[in-house]
């Protein structure tokens, strides 16, 4: 079974690298600003690109008069581009960050200079205090080289709800790689697809509400890998190499109720003769599936659980996990996980159609479902696979309303904002994925930002939906997986035998019923944090719904308020790494209903305390 999933990912490899390879290509299009031939980047290594790129970025942001006050896809072809301080996103709202090729476009710090904490810094401030509303930091394929710079970060990340680092690399001897904390604030955001190589620490992630690092390699770093402290972190597939300390989950101030809490599944962790242990542990830890090789010892905590002196886990919980059914055993799910398949990218312009140029008007208050619709059934007809929306920006009106059906036909494969749409969906309002779409159909940079979000629904008997950084309702009614990334959406499966894995899912409002409905489904999440009152997850009709790493945030100002967080019936559920937090509030009376048979049993607040940390809940058969 080992060598099977060795292929399988091999070949996922193979396909992401050939895609990688191709570069990025945009239309030429009002929406879509080039660093070097709009705002004369050189990208030759030797000119001066910072005030360029300052400049591009800002525009991304629709803080450049010249672009309309709009959001705007920003294109950073292949090159080398001096900078001699730190890049700053200075707007709430994006930006749309696109380089060619991660390997190809390389922003390089001058060695020795003053005054700068990082070459890449998403928020305008560099200490708090600060507002949480920062959101869609979208920043994928390109190279940070910090160069000999030993007190400089990388990137410092602050993104709020929808936050994407993904397919980029940091390199160079720096301080930190991703530093996530600088604002003691932010999240939650995902890092994927990431490699750090030569910092002193590789990310740090603490006193932010929640962060999902996918499929990240930090090699070479001088004192430790991973560091959490104040936080809840999802971690999937995290290789570190050549490190002191692979991860070091910390307790702030010796406040318990402050520690970090990490869901890992997937490690690899190599070092040369460690003195230390390969995990360091003062707070909540749930991992499995993990190897070691030159430490000392895998694991060292002052956990109930203790530590592991060999170089495997197969599945470790520091303290006891919790249970409703004494035969329920206390374990995770462990449901099978799938990475996203890959949708190649278009390189051919020619295959891209504008839905505002079909009579889609952002904010006229006309409904565009017809134009939208207009826009899929011309794709069709000219064999065009991609329908973007030029990017929405300035006061409300500000939005594309869809009150009907739109169905997305061959051979579309993508569905895009550029920079985002803003999208609101009213009465049948929803884009359809059905057995007449490709097989792969990805949309992406769609939100409502506020409205009433659209659906998007795989109503197909076998093709496949991807959804990445969008905010949105997303509905199974089908039999083809689900894949969503990075998105501040609720979430209904609807179908028995659906399954759908959720990287970095953001849902927020209050429910009587569920933020997310699984009835009957397979969904495996990675990295959930959820705000508001009422039910978080329903889990029904033999449904199988297993979590790992959840930040339950909000609380409720009636403290006997009967909805339970979690609802469980006659269904399988496991959530491993879980924080709640209220401020001002007051904690969910009851954390989960669960029912089997003509039995329902409550776990509450009062049997485990108002500020919580659980290693592991499981409620299945």
């Amino acid at each position: 079974m080992k060598h099977f999933t060795c292929i399988i990912k091999l070949a996922y490899f193979i396909a992401a690298s050939a895609a990688a390879a191709d570069g990025m290509r945009f239309p030429d299009d009002p929406a879509v600003i080039d660093a070097k031939r709009h705002f004369g980047a050189k990208g030759d290594g030797k000119t001066d690109d910072t005030d360029a790129l300052q400049r591009a970025i800002d525009a991304s942001c629709g803080m450049d008069p010249a672009h309309r006050g709009k959001s705007n896809a920003l294109f950073v072809p292949d090159g080398t581009y001096r900078l001699t301080r730190s890049l700053v996103v200075k707007s709430p709202l994006g930006p749309w960050l696109y380089g060619e090729s991660r390997d190809g476009v390389v922003l390089k710090l001058d060695g020795g200079v003053k005054g700068v904490t990082s070459v890449l810094r998403t928020h305008p401030n560099e200490k708090g205090p600060t507002s949480a509303d920062w959101f869609m930091r979208n920043l994928r394929h390109f190279t940070i080289d910090v160069g000999n710079n030993p007190t400089v970060d990388g990137i410092r990340y602050y993104a709020t709800n929808s936050g994407c680092l993904k397919d980029v690399r940091l390199r160079g001897r720096g301080k930190i790689g991703v530093n996530a904390g600088f604002l003691d604030q932010s999240g939650p955001n995902l890092v994927q697809d990431v490699e750090i190589d030569g910092f002193e620490t590789g990310v740090l992630s603490q006193w932010i509400w929640g962060q999902t690092l996918s499929r990240v390699t930090i090699r070479n770093a001088r004192k430790v890998g991973v560091v959490v402290s104040a936080n809840v972190v999802a971690i999937e597939d995290l290789k570190v190499d050549n490190t002191p300390l692979a991860i070091d989950i910390q307790m702030p101030n010796d406040w318990a109720h402050w520690c970090g809490v990490v869901a890992l599944q997937g490690g690899t962790f190599r070092a040369t003769g460690s003195a230390g242990p390969a995990i360091a542990n003062r707070g909540v830890l749930y991992a499995r599936d993990i190897t070691s090789d030159g430490y000392r010892q895998l694991l060292a905590g002052d956990s109930p659980a203790g530590t592991i002196e060999g170089k495997e886990i197969d599945e470790f919980v520091s303290a006891p996990g919790r249970k409703l059914f004494d035969a329920t055993p206390l374990r995770s799910l462990g449901l099978p996980v799938k990475r996203e398949p890959v949708v190649p990218w278009e390189h051919d312009p020619g295959k891209w159609l504008c839905a505002d140029d079909c009579g889609a008007v952002a904010g006229d208050g006309i409904d565009d479902s017809d134009a939208i619709q207009k826009a899929m059934d011309r794709a069709a007809a000219e064999g065009k696979t991609v329908i973007y929306f030029r990017g929405c920006g300035g006061g409300d009106p500000n939005w594309f309303t869809l009150s009907k059906p739109v169905r997305v036909p061959k051979p579309v494969r993508l569905v895009t904002g550029l920079g985002w749409a803003r999208i609101l969906g009213d009465k049948d309002g929803a884009f359809f994925v059905d057995d007449d779409s490709v097989p792969r159909v990805k949309f992406q940079n769609l939100d409502s930002f506020g409205g009433p979000p659209v659906t998007i629904m795989n109503a197909s008997a076998s093709n496949t939906l991807l959804v990445e950084s969008c905010g949105v309702t997303i509905v199974g009614d089908g039999g083809g997986d689900i894949f969503t990334t990075d998105c501040p959406a609720h979430l209904h499966l609807k179908k028995a035998g659906q399954k759908c894995w959720a990287r970095q899912l953001n849902p927020e409002g209050a429910s009587d019923t569920g933020l997310v409905r699984n009835d009957g489904a397979d969904l495996w999440c990675l990295g959930i944090k959820h705000e508001g009152r009422g039910v978080r997850f329903a889990t029904t009709q033999g449904g199988r719904t297993e979590i790992l790493g959840l930040f339950n945030y909000g609380g409720t100002t009636d403290e006997m308020d009967p909805r339970p967080s979690f609802v469980v019936e006659d269904a399988s559920f496991s959530v491993a790494g879980m924080r709640e937090i209220a401020f001002d509030q007051h904690t969910a009376l009851n954390k989960v209903r669960e029912r089997r048979g003509n039995e329902t049993r409550l776990l509450d607040k009062h049997a485990e305390g108002g500020w919580i940390a659980w290693p592991l809940f499981s409620g299945f058969k």
